[in-house]
């Protein structure tokens, strides 16, 4: 290797690994300061809108579905009631 002058390229062996798989290099750069990009401060106010407004709303539909269940369930019994007293009252008919 010595011998082959200056502007010699070194030959390669076999068995020695090519540059193909070359790791890059690590940055050595001081990281920034941290401070709040524009982008996240709006993420998080858009978030907290987001929720001070569906959580108030999914509430009142909560209680709105709670209500409407309550007011079947009573119309539900009227009704049963009502079935029972027309169908004793067609009794009451067939029987005279």
């Amino acid at each position: 290797m010595a011998t082959q002058g200056k502007g010699a390229t070194p030959k390669r062996k076999a068995s020695v690994p090519t540059s193909d798989f070359s790791f890059p290099p690590v940055s050595m750069d001081t990281p920034r300061p941290l401070k709040q990009d524009w982008e996240i401060v709006m993420g998080y106010i858009a978030a907290l809108i987001l929720v001070v407004t569906l959580l108030p709303l999914l509430g009142m539909l909560y209680m709105d579905v709670l209500q409407t269940k309550k007011e079947a369930q009573t119309q539900i019994k009227k009704m049963e009631t009502l079935r029972r007293d027309i169908e004793a009252q067609q009794r009451k008919d067939k029987d005279k």
